[in-house]
C-alpha cells in the first residue's frame, strides 16, 4: 500500500473501467478521464484529512485502493473532519479491480490499513459499509470479528451495513 500519486493514471485504467467494481462505490465505469478523477479526488482527501485511501501495488502492479474515507454521519455523505465535526465516521473501505477478487488481497489489505489507523492515526473508531447484497465485500467486513451497527441510507448509493470491529 502507498498513497496515490498523479502517475498512477495509466496503472488504474482497468480499476476505473471495470463496471463490476464501479457498481459498489457509486462511479460509473470509464477510461482515462475517469482514472484521472479517482486520483485527483483521492489525493485531495489525503490533503484535507490527513488519510485516505491507498493504492494496493501487487506483484508491481496496482489493482485497486484501500483506506480511509470520511463520511458525515447527519447525512452519509463524504466528508472532511472539519466539514463534519463531531459527526465524522472513519470508513475502512476497499476496492480492487475483478479480475484480482478471491485472492485474499482485499482481506490483507484491509487488515494492514486497519492496523495503520489505529497505530498511525489513533484512530478511535472505524466503520466498514457494504452492501447486504455484496457478499465479497461482507465476508471481508465481517472478518475480523466486526459486528454490524446500523443499516445507511446514503444519498448516492445503495442502502449499506455499517460494520464496527470489536
Amino acid at each position: 500500500m502507498r498513497k496515490p500519486r498523479l502517475e498512477d493514471v495509466d496503472d488504474l485504467l482497468e480499476f476505473a473501467g471495470d463496471a463490476d467494481v464501479m457498481q459498489w462505490i457509486g462511479d460509473k465505469p470509464g477510461g482515462r478521464d475517469a482514472a484521472v478523477e479517482l486520483v485527483e479526488r483521492w489525493i485531495a482527501r489525503w490533503n484535507a484529512n490527513g488519510v485516505g485511501q491507498f493504492v494496493v501495488v501487487a506483484d508491481g502492479q496496482i489493482i485497486g485502493r484501500v483506506g480511509l474515507l470520511i463520511w458525515d454521519s447527519r447525512t452519509w455523505e463524504t466528508a472532511t473532519y472539519d466539514s463534519a465535526g463531531a459527526a465524522a465516521e472513519n470508513e475502512l473501505g476497499w476496492a480492487l479491480s475483478s479480475s484480482h477478487w478471491g485472492r485474499g488481497y482485499a482481506l490483507e489489505a484491509a487488515a494492514a490499513a486497519r492496523e495503520w489507523a489505529y497505530a498511525a492515526r489513533g484512530a478511535s473508531r472505524l466503520i466498514a459499509l457494504s452492501a447486504p447484497c455484496d457478499a465479497r465485500s461482507t465476508r471481508v467486513a465481517a472478518e475480523p470479528g466486526a459486528e454490524p451497527e446500523q443499516l445507511v441510507q446514503m444519498p448516492a448509493y445503495a442502502p449499506a451495513r455499517a460494520w464496527v470491529p470489536p
